[in-house]
Order: C-alpha cells, then sequence, then structure tokens
C-alpha cells in the first residue's frame, strides 16, 4: 500500500490468502498510516526551513529583531545575536520582553501606533532613527518588513533590521560644524587669524588638542610656528622653534607636497624632528606652498581614516584661505608701496621706497631692480636689499647673451625659476640662489626676488609682483615727465628772472633816455616803448606767479582772512597812492586755501584801480561770515568788468589769456579753483568780486 511522499507498506500472510475482513480493516489503516507520514515529513521540511532561517537570521551582521505587536506593545519574539550585543547589556532572555523599553532612549516616546498604520498595508517601512545602546545613544537605519497583517490576525508581526549609521551621522555633524568653522576662517584678514582659528577648529570641532601650523619663511629659510594650541605649549615648556632640517618627515611632507600619517612614532622608519618628543602618533599635512599643518597625539593609532579625511579637508580650506590672506596683503602692500613711489624724484629713489616696505611684507628678503641704460644696452643694477647686498656682494649687470636677467626684458615675460640648477646654460654654480623670479618692468628694466631654497616661490608671488612692476613701470614715466617738466620749468624760470629782465632793464634806459633828449614824435614813440617794456616786465611778473600758482596746485595751507586781506591791501595801495582803499574787517575766519590766495587777492584789488575810469577811483574789501561761509567781497567804483573778460572764467585754459587781463583774471581764477572756494561777478555799479569758501573741507574751527 501507498504511503505518499513517503514509501510503501507490503504486508504478507505465509500460506493461504488474506481475509476479506482483514483486507477492510487495511484501507483505513493505510490512510492513517499515510496522513502520519505525510505530517513527518512535513514537520522535517519545517525543520529544514527553520534551521536554515535560524542559520541565516544569526548570520545578518546587523542586529535583527523578530516582534510580535498585541495590544499596542511590541514583544520580542527572536533577536540575533548582532541585535544582542549592540542593544542587550546582559546575559537575560529578551524573549518576550517590550522591545521600546528594552532599546528606546528616555528621552524619547514609543511610537508603537504610527509603526502598525504604517506596516499595516504590508509594506516595507525606512526610518531614521536613535537608540539606546550598550555604549550610548546609536543613530540607525531602521527597516521594518511585515510578516502578517493585523487584518488577517489579532496581531501584526514583523522583522526589523537596524543599520548603524553613527559613524555617518557623526562625520554629517562633524562636516556640518567644520563648514560653520569654514564660513569664520574664510572671512580673516590675516594669515595669523587663518592659522590661529584654524588650530582652534582642530581642537573644538575635531577633538585634537596638540595641533599647530608652521609656515615657510624665505628670510629664515624655516617652516616657523605662527599658531599651536595651549597643548603644545605645556608639553614643550614653552613656544615650539622652527623646522630647519629639511630631512626630517616634516619637510618631506612640505617638499613633496604629499599628507604623512604616522600611527606610532617608536617605529616609524622616517626622520622625526625630535627624537624625544612626546609624540606618541600624529597626521603631518602640506598647506600647498604656505607650510605644513601638524596635528599629533600622545598615544599611538590616534588617528583614522576619517580624522585624516577630516584633517585633509581642514588643510586645504586652510590654503584657500591663505592664498585670499596673502594676496590681499600683498596688493595693500603694493598699493601703499606705489603711494609713497610716486612722490620719488628719481628712479633710484622710487626702487629704494619700494624694496624697503615689500619685501618684509611678501616674504621676498632677497630682491633688486634693474634699470636699462641704453647708452651702453646692459641692464644696471640701482637698488637691491640689504640681505642681497650681504648675500651676493655687489649687484652684476646683465648684458646682452645667455642670462634670465636679459631674456626676460627683451622677451617681456616673467620667469619663475624653481631650481636654477637645472639651467646649464646661464647656471652659475657657486651662486648661493636656488630658485628666482624675474618680472619686466616694461622698457624700463626688471625686478628679481630670489631664494636661496629651491621650489620656493608660487603663482601667487609671481602675479602680485607683475602687479607691482605695471606700477613701476607707470611711476617710472611719471617721473620721468616730471624730471623734464621740472627742467623746462627751471629754464623757464631762468629766461623770465634773468633773460626778460636783463634786456628789459637796458630797453627801458634807451628809451628813457630818448623821451628826455628828444621832442615829439620822437618822445611820444619812445614813451611807448617804455610804457610796452612796463607791461612786458609785469607780464614776466604774472608768469612767474602762474608757474607758482600751478606748481602747487595740490598744496593746502591755513590761511586766515582777515590778515591775508590787510596783507594783499596794503601792497596795492602803495602802487595806486591816488586811489582811496577801504576795508572793513568784520571777522578774521580760518579757511584752508591755496597758499597763493593772497595773490589773487592783491590781483583783484589792482584790477579794481587800473580798469577805473572814475576821477576819484575806490576800492572796498569787506571780510565778514556767511550763513554759506567765510566770504571777501572786493568791490569797484569803475565801469564794471567786461563780461568779455569774464570768460576766461569758463575757460580755463590757454586760450584764455587771448583776453586783454586774462592773465590776472586765470590766477584768479586757478588760485579760487585749488582752494575749493567760488567766485562771482557782479557788474551792475562798478564791480564786486565775491569770494565764498564753503563746507566742511575747507573752513577750519
Amino acid at each position: 500500500m501507498e504511503l505518499p511522499e513517503f514509501g510503501v507498506i507490503v504486508l504478507g500472510k505465509r500460506g493461504g490468502g488474506i481475509e476479506s475482513e482483514t483486507m477492510a480493516a487495511l484501507a483505513p489503516l493505510n490512510e492513517k498510516l499515510a496522513q502520519a507520514c505525510q505530517s513527518t515529513v512535513t514537520e522535517q521540511r519545517l525543520r529544514k526551513q527553520r534551521d536554515r532561517f535560524q542559520a541565516v537570521f544569526d548570520a545578518i551582521p546587523e542586529p535583527v529583531v523578530n516582534v510580535v505587536v498585541e495590544d499596542g506593545t511590541e514583544h520580542v519574539v527572536h533577536a540575533n545575536k548582532a541585535f544582542e550585543e549592540t542593544f542587550v547589556s546582559d546575559e537575560k532572555s529578551i524573549r518576550g520582553q517590550d522591545l521600546n523599553e528594552l532599546i528606546l532612549p528616555e528621552s524619547q516616546s514609543a511610537n508603537t501606533a504610527a509603526l502598525v498604520k504604517a506596516l499595516d498595508q504590508g509594506n516595507p517601512l525606512k526610518k531614521k532613527l536613535q537608540r539606546e545602546t550598550v555604549t550610548g545613544i546609536g543613530h540607525f537605519l531602521f527597516s521594518g518588513v511585515p510578516v502578517t497583517a493585523s487584518e488577517q490576525t489579532e496581531y501584526l508581526e514583523y522583522f526589523g533590521v537596524y543599520v548603524n549609521i553613527t559613524e555617518q551621522k557623526e562625520r554629517e555633524q562633524t562636516l556640518e560644524e567644520l563648514y560653520d568653522a569654514t564660513q569664520d576662517l574664510l572671512g580673516k584678514q590675516s594669515r595669523q587669524q587663518v592659522c590661529t582659528h584654524a588650530v582652534e577648529t582642530i581642537e573644538s570641532v575635531l577633538g585634537y588638542s596638540a595641533a599647530g601650523i608652521h609656515l615657510y619663511q624665505r628670510e629664515s629659510e624655516a617652516l616657523e610656528p605662527i599658531a599651536v594650541t595651549d597643548r603644545i605649549r605645556k608639553e614643550l615648556g614653552g613656544e615650539p622653534a622652527g623646522y630647519t632640517d629639511r630631512e626630517t618627515v616634516v619637510w618631506q611632507a612640505y617638499e613633496n607636497r604629499e599628507p604623512v600619517r604616522i600611527d606610532d612614532t617608536r617605529q616609524f622608519d622616517g626622520a622625526l624632528p625630535s627624537e624625544g618628543t612626546p609624540t606618541r602618533s600624529a597626521v603631518i599635512l602640506p598647506i600647498g606652498g604656505h607650510g605644513v599643518l601638524i596635528t599629533s597625539a600622545f598615544e599611538p593609532n590616534e588617528f583614522g581614516d576619517r580624522d585624516v579625511y577630516f584633517l585633509r579637508l581642514l588643510s586645504q580650506l586652510v590654503e584657500i584661505a591663505l592664498d585670499r590672506t596673502v594676496n590681499e596683503e600683498g596688493l595693500k602692500a603694493v598699493q601703499a608701496a606705489i603711494r609713497d613711489a610716486l612722490h620719488a624724484d628719481t628712479h633710484e629713489e622710487m626702487a629704494e621706497l619700494v624694496l624697503k616696505e615689500i619685501p618684509e611684507i611678501l616674504d621676498l628678503p632677497i630682491a633688486g631692480v634693474w634699470k636699462y641704460q641704453p647708452t651702453n644696452q646692459q641692464l644696471q643694477p640701482i637698488y637691491h636689499t640689504a640681505q642681497a647686498a650681504e648675500l651676493v656682494g655687489e649687484q652684476p649687470a646683465f648684458s646682452k647673451g645667455s642670462s634670465i636677467a636679459w631674456e626676460t626684458f627683451t622677451e617681456g615675460t616673467t620667469s619663475v625659476i624653481s631650481d636654477v640648477s637645472e639651467l646649464d646654460k646661464t647656471h652659475n654654480p657657486e651662486t648661493p640662489i636656488k630658485g628666482e623670479i624675474t618680472v619686466p618692468i616694461g622698457d624700463f628694466g626688471i625686478l628679481t626676488a630670489a631664494s636661496t631654497y629651491k621650489d620656493s616661490f608660487t603663482k601667487l608671488d609671481a602675479e602680485i609682483l607683475e602687479i607691482l612692476a605695471t606700477n613701476l613701470e607707470a611711476i617710472a614715466k611719471v617721473i620721468d615727465s616730471r624730471q623734464d617738466i621740472d627742467l623746462l620749468d627751471q629754464v623757464i624760470a631762468r629766461i623770465l628772472r634773468h633773460n626778460v629782465r636783463n634786456k628789459l632793464t637796458p630797453i627801458l634806459s634807451y628809451a628813457n633816455t630818448i623821451i628826455d633828449e628828444t621832442e615829439e614824435p620822437i618822445s611820444e614813440h619812445a614813451q611807448q616803448i617804455v610804457d610796452n617794456c612796463e607791461q612786458l616786465e609785469q607780464t614776466s611778473v604774472h608768469a612767474r606767479e602762474m608757474r607758482e600758482v600751478v606748481k602747487n596746485r595740490d598744496q593746502m595751507a591755513t590761511v586766515s582772512l582777515g590778515p591775508a586781506v590787510r596783507t594783499a591791501a596794503t601792497a596795492v595801495d602803495e602802487e595806486f597812492p591816488d586811489g582811496e582803499l577801504i576795508s572793513h574787517i568784520e571777522g578774521t575766519p580760518d579757511v584752508t586755501a591755496h597758499p597763493q590766495l593772497g595773490i589773487a587777492i592783491r590781483h583783484l584789488i589792482r584790477n579794481g584801480f587800473e580798469h577805473n575810469d572814475n576821477a576819484t577811483p575806490r576800492v572796498e574789501t569787506v571780510v565778514r561770515q556767511q550763513p554759506e561761509g567765510p566770504t571777501i567781497e572786493i568791490s569797484d567804483n569803475g565801469p564794471g568788468i567786461d563780461p568779455y573778460e569774464l570768460k576766461v572764467l569758463d575757460e580755463h585754459g590757454e586760450s584764455a589769456l587771448k583776453h586783454g587781463s586774462g592773465v590776472g583774471l586765470w590766477i584768479i581764477d586757478r588760485v579760487i579753483e585749488y582752494s575749493g572756494a567760488t567766485i562771482e561777478f557782479e557788474t551792475t555799479d562798478g564791480t564786486t568780486a565775491s569770494i565764498t569758501f564753503g563746507g566742511p573741507l575747507h573752513v577750519q574751527n
């Protein structure tokens, strides 16, 4: 008889047949045996499946728990080993315990109803949450997978998988804190501020109390400490020294621009800066061409991949911030040096002014300027820093041939040499110079910065020096123009002062002799000669006055208006003894004005007499304080100045001098303009000129 999925049962009898009664009884027995066999097979299969499931369940590396939800309570049915190791601190059985009481932090409340609602539809649920672990609060990505829905049974069963994302969460939080610190870092205004904030960030955000930043200084040729934590000072008993030994791991990290991680200094086979260092592990990171960031610990193996990642990220941000601050500080230094150099009278003075300020700020102690001399076709040194003189001695001149300086000058392109020993044709094996930047100054010459250490200069150094060189070229042209103008000014002054006066003196003498010894019409012609000579002499005086006015156009002085008007009136009064000069000084305010203001006042008073056809010419001067500002009024009783003459006040240039009294008005107009004042003319009854000094820039309290 067949036993389905199990086998068969065979019954036999020795001799004779099987009775019909027995045969009838075997049918129900066979059915029961078949059912029993099927149950056994099913049980074996289920046992194998349970064993396989249990093996898989326990083998999952993440914490997994089987939960049944009854009456709003999550009961643990089964949990794998990873779950127990993560969440259970003792060896007690957790079967049947409330899952929330087991792993939910006290600061959070259970949300079973929301979980049931989400899983009730038979769909998986994923959610980030915090749970209490044996080591503290952890962050997990929870995945809930329903087994049975509450609609089919009186309870809900699910499997919960907890993927630990604590490290990821901490990494995200650290990145957020680094981001906030970076905003402050990139806003710092100096290298010192950037580096100080960086080591403070390492301590406060990354949790390492021993950190420092060392920047390369060309003057000392060392990696000098610029910012360190207090822990470093405490361990060393003071400020750390600079790193000068280029065979050590610190210099190797800087030169190779590659990070170095030391897990245990006692087993490190490289050269440490100090054999007696208390440091047992460290991370040394280059900060571009600026220097190195060193983070240490006093126990071995303190730095993992995550730590190195964050430190590298910070070092890159520090490099960006230092690039910006160095660039800004360099540009400010260039601007300040250029402002000073603009006052130089010679090219040598220009170079000296620049090279006394720039090298210290830009850390370029070895620098010099060469000027091209077309007479001998050479680049001649005109000024160099003290350290350049100490290092090289007398600076060489460069002629046409194989030299970086000459090639840079003729080609007009900047040359950055990382290692001069690699230049076979132009290298001098005896020179202490290892690296240099040479920048052309247009047709003027070259600017050079050098170092006794190779790979010393960055692209940023070259860019700043190029900006400086461009400005030096412009200043050199200004100096050349100024020297030409000064020479012309001296020549004109000499001609006006000596030649014209020397020629006029005998002409006047001869003309006066003719007047005395001849009669009309010859004497009348001679008188015209005298009049013209006197006008020419006056023109010479005016020209000298114009020269002084324009020459001092940028100069300002404090002028007391009362004394200034009195002095001018006294000088003019002596020239016109038949005229009447009246002065009313109602106040003596001080103003900021052109130093030749008195000349303008004298011209206005003199014009009131010279062009006055009244029988009794009269000029009146008044100084008073008006609401608009201190005012000088000069009035006469003449016919009133011709409007045509006043056009000089609109024209300003050389064409203004074609007017009859244009020179005097031109001088008046320029002095008033340079003084920041205004002048107005009223010609109804005679002429009244009003000079007003307005605004806080021109009135002295």
